[in-house]
């Protein structure tokens, strides 16, 4: 596994904790997975973050980052759901141990028991290139998918995490379909992430700023790409000497 390929994983490991956390992330817990992360870094991926609808510290305001249609139709999704118990932890291990031995009713109970979790990832992905009301259709299919696999858990309280796990991953397989931006801005930010880095290594060590071309003699990164990320990230400028266009 490359770098950047390594960085994507632990990118999408912090996009599940959140979703699992109801939508939003602390900088204690973007530290544990990048122990070695800069605060110029750092801020690269709080606004990250941000901008996929992930609160750090607490959940975003819907307001903040859906439209009014948006609000709209998760309002409707959320009112057609809210007469549907949830069960506590104890009840859905009971009803996975039946459903596990052919019970419809306990198969269909934990089906309810996470539809509002499908509308509320739908939010955290909505705005990246697909439809609300689709991101919770293939959501929902994912669902069903994931409890025709209880056999497959090695314990009931396993559930959650292959549920979640699911609806995220077809969430973001339709957006990816729909709209290439969304995996392209995660290599983008891969790619910043680490020519900053190795820059203010550079920095560090001479005690200077660096020129694009002493970064680029350096064999890791070429001229188009340090050039990207400087035109994706300002903070390039606090270790890198370049002329301002």
């Amino acid at each position: 596994m490359t770098k950047e390929e390594k960085f994507i994983q632990d990118i999408n490991e912090i996009r599940e904790t959140a979703v699992m956390q109801g939508g939003y992330i602390t900088e204690e817990q973007i530290e544990e997975v990048f122990p070695a992360v800069t605060e110029d870094q750092k801020k690269l991926l709080l606004d990250y973050f941000k901008e996929n609808n992930i609160g750090i510290g607490s959940p975003l305001d819907e307001k903040d980052y859906l439209g009014e249609d948006e609000q709209k139709l998760i309002k409707i999704y959320m009112d057609e759901l809210e007469g549907i118990d949830e069960p506590d932890a104890d009840m859905k291990r009971v009803l996975v141990m039946n459903a596990k031995n052919g019970d419809r009713n306990s198969k269909e109970q934990l089906m309810n028991a996470y539809l509002k979790a499908v509308v509320d990832t739908a939010k955290l992905y909505t705005g990246q290139g697909a439809e609300t009301s689709d991101l919770i259709g293939e959501g929902n299919v994912a669902l069903a998918d994931a409890l025709s696999k209880l056999d497959s858990l090695d314990s009931p309280e396993d559930l959650d995490e292959m549920v979640m796990r699911m609806i995220m991953n077809s969430m973001e397989a339709l957006i990816d379909e729909e709209n290439a931006e969304a995996a392209a801005n995660r290599e983008a930010l891969a790619l910043v992430m680490k020519i900053m880095g190795k820059a203010k290594d550079m920095h560090d060590e001479l005690g200077r700023k660096v020129s694009v071309e002493e970064l680029a003699d350096e064999g890791e990164f070429t001229y188009e790409d340090i050039y990207e990320a400087i035109r994706l990230s300002d903070n390039c400028g606090d270790y890198i000497i370049y002329n301002k266009e």
